[in-house]
């Protein structure tokens, strides 16, 4: 009995001890980041405190060996924030019951001939992640003709393309930081070719068929693998070099404007184009767009017989040096108009130039803050002037309401409360769940469940929508323009409205555009082109065929600029671009002098407003 007695107290030890064991150990939250190298399949796990290479083994169900084997340096410790690719055990295969279980909550989808992860999210605009969640031996690298996956039926229409794009791109970073096979991985964009991609990588198309399948075509969304090349180490170093200080001190502003001569009718005009195409290794599409749109210009400008010109590109990679050698180059001597580059950190050794030579430069996209030089033309147009088309909207007697939601434009709402300064207004907080819900946020709010009760008091109303997602904001307006439907049908007054949002709605590819005339929605952009208009529709032509994508704004601000300004190179390009507007693509440019020795910057904002009779009108 006495032995019995001491069998049970040691099991309860061992069992206490086990319990104790268990509590002590570590929590590790599995990474749901799966990524595929080399045909594998592994978990992209991020070191945390007290993590070590046993929780992680037995969190994941794989030995200590199998992780030190994938990740070599582990064993001389973990580091915390460390990134550990962990293989990922693979799971039996579902039965058929689980099968016909699953087709009630999923969509079985057959992937057909050049499809992509990314097409078919955005097909059933569903998230990319939640597609790989549901389908575990899913490798986005290679999906093979008659596959099935599934998709989750609750989930459709609640992501955007902008979303997957992101976790597209995500899912190649993290692909990145868990390999170090030679490759850099990317994904492909809409309108990018073989051609292009090789170009700014700088590797051969043939290097790049070699390391991808592309027997199909490139489709956008596919992850390709680019060779790194062992210059960009030198790259880097190249970046951390000391420099004189002086060397980059920018020539900042003096009490003289420099004197632009006007080049002969007869010479060539010598322009550089300075650009950030890729930035550590990272390709910019916008950066390529711009350029494309730039080379029409100059297309254009040579078939009018406005003089000839001659461009040399240069990618600056956003680097201060690498500005600097170029500059210096040969090459660069006898520029006589310069286009970029586009950061202020890159600007000193290019004014330098610009004083010495009387040579113009001008800002493609940036807005330039802390730099001062008359040798400056900014395209992009002055923050301080952005609202001031729109004081009748905040000055004529409206009731004023801002709408949030769980997410919103911080930058917008700090722009507006700026802009209403001492004005009073309601604010609201949206959700959506059975109804439609306006929850106050200030005390000026009383809570409302339907838009009906502001808008039968029959007051003119502003609406300035913060929500910063495309569902959130398709849903506000959605809501505001079926109360106003609901009330006509009574045959009650319902009151007039305007709604402000931001330029960012004008690039929603999955919202009802219809809403934003039914809601006489108001933006203020940089650029609009109505694609509608004689001059845009040219354009997007010669676009089109040129290049094989449907130009961005980046290609229009590309053109304007090529327009502009080799133009204006042919005449007194001080005295005719002060306070003169050009309106090459739609969107309108005036330059103004903001003082003795400063740069010359642009006025114009666009006011885009959606009118009920479905027309798009321009201010």
């Amino acid at each position: 009995m006495r032995i019995f007695q001491r069998v049970i107290t040691i099991c309860l030890i061992v069992a206490s001890l086990s319990a104790v064991a268990t509590e002590y150990m570590p929590d590790i939250a599995k990474s749901k980041v799966i990524v595929f190298i080399n045909g594998k399949k592994y978990y992209v796990h991020t070191v945390k405190s007290g993590d070590t290479l046993y929780s992680m083994s037995k969190a994941y169900g794989v030995s200590e060996d199998a992780i030190k084997e994938c990740n070599p340096t582990v064993a001389d410790g973990l580091k915390l924030d460390q990134t550990v690719k962990i293989p990922v055990a693979d799971n039996a295969t579902a039965d058929a019951r689980e099968v016909k279980k699953r087709k009630k909550e999923f969509v079985e989808h057959k992937i057909r001939g050049g499809e992509t992860l990314y097409s078919i999210a955005r097909d059933y605009n569903i998230s990319v992640n939640t597609i790989r969640e549901d389908n575990p031996g899913l490798n986005p690298q290679s999906l093979s003709i008659g596959q099935s996956l599934w998709v989750r039926k609750s989930d459709m229409g609640s992501s955007s393309e902008k979303e997957a794009q992101a976790e597209m791109d995500a899912y190649a970073d993290n692909l990145n930081k868990a390999t170090d096979d030679g490759f850099e991985y990317y994904v492909v964009k809409p309108g990018e070719t073989v051609y292009s991609l090789a170009r700014r990588f700088e590797i051969t198309e043939q290097e790049f068929a070699a390391n991808n399948d592309i027997a199909g075509g490139l489709k956008a969304g596919a992850v390709i693998r680019i060779p790194i090349k062992d210059e960009e180490n030198v790259n880097q170093m190249e970046k951390k070099a000391d420099v004189p200080e002086s060397e980059l001190i920018a020539a900042q502003s003096s009490d003289e404007n420099i004197i632009f001569r006007a080049l002969p009718s007869d010479q060539i005009l010598n322009i550089a184009l300075m650009l950030p195409f890729n930035v550590e290794s990272k390709p910019n599409s916008s950066y390529v767009e711009f350029y494309q749109g730039f080379l029409l210009g100059l297309e254009k400008i040579k078939q009018e017989g406005r003089g000839e010109s001659k461009l040399t590109v240069y990618n600056t990679e956003h680097n201060p040096v690498k500005v600097q050698n170029i500059v210096k180059s040969p090459a660069f001597e006898g520029t006589n108009l310069i286009i970029g580059p586009v950061y202020e950190d890159e600007l000193s050794p290019v004014l330098q130039y610009a004083r010495a030579n009387s040579t113009p430069v001008v800002s493609p996209l940036a807005d330039i803050k802390a730099v001062k030089s008359p040798a400056i033309y900014q395209l992009s147009p002055d923050p301080a002037k952005k609202y001031d088309k729109i004081g009748d909207l905040i000055d004529g007697g409206r009731d004023i309401y801002l709408i949030y939601a769980d997410s919103f434009d911080k930058e917008f709402e700090g722009e507006v409360l700026a802009l209403l300064k001492d004005k009073p207004y309601a604010a609201y907080t949206y959700s959506f769940n059975q109804k439609s819900i306006f929850t106050p946020r200030n005390s000026a709010a009383r809570q409302i469940e339907v838009m009906d009760d502001i808008l039968k008091e029959e007051k003119p109303c502003l609406f300035v929508v913060l929500a910063n997602k495309e569902t959130d904001v398709d849903r506000i307006l959605g809501t505001i323009s079926s109360s106003k439907v609901a009330i006509t049908e009574k045959s009650e007054k319902s009151a007039p409205y305007v709604v402000l949002g931001t330029s960012r709605w004008g690039r929603f590819n999955n919202i009802d555009h219809t809403t934003y005339f039914n809601n006489n929605v108001v933006m203020i952009s940089t650029y609009h082109a109505k694609r509608d208009s004689q001059v845009v529709r040219e354009f997007d032509s010669r676009y089109i065929e040129a290049y094989n994508s449907l130009p961005s704004l980046y290609a229009y601000r590309g053109y304007d600029a090529a327009v502009i300004f080799c133009t204006g190179m042919r005449s007194d390009i001080d005295y005719n671009m002060l306070d003169k507007k050009y309106t090459p693509l739609q969107t309108s440019y005036q330059f103004s002098h903001k003082g003795e020795g400063d740069k010359y910057v642009n006025q114009e904002w666009m006011r885009i407003n959606y009118n009920s009779n479905y027309t798009i009108t321009i201010e």
